[in-house]
């Protein structure tokens, strides 16, 4: 099993995965009013979270499929993806599924 290495994890899903972390803690100012900065915190990031989400949980699925009949190198690489986008994906889940939640409640 090889160790951590960013280059092996990718420029665009350390993007991807980068940018989903640093949407985690909008959710604090998502209830802002819609002016200003507020319409990014209030509009936009929320919209953008769930197609991160999605991207996410199906990036995850794709390093699993492409797991299969693989070297044990390939596989280590391809499993340590997995586990990013379904620890990012579960923060999001948790993090912003309350604030959506308390949205359906309304």
């Amino acid at each position: 099993m090889t160790g951590f290495k960013f280059k092996d994890i990718g420029g665009m899903r350390l993007t991807l995965l980068a940018l989903a972390t640093l949407s985690l803690p909008m959710v604090l100012f998502a209830d802002m009013e819609p002016e200003g900065v507020g319409i990014l915190t209030a509009y936009i990031i929320p919209a953008v979270v769930v197609l991160f989400f999605f991207v996410l949980m199906l990036d995850a699925l794709m390093n699993r499929v492409f797991m299969i009949e693989q070297p044990p190198e390939v596989q280590s690489i391809k499993r340590q993806r997995m586990w990013l986008d379904l620890v990012a994906g579960g923060a999001i889940l948790i993090i912003w599924g309350s604030y959506f939640r308390t949205l359906l409640q309304m």
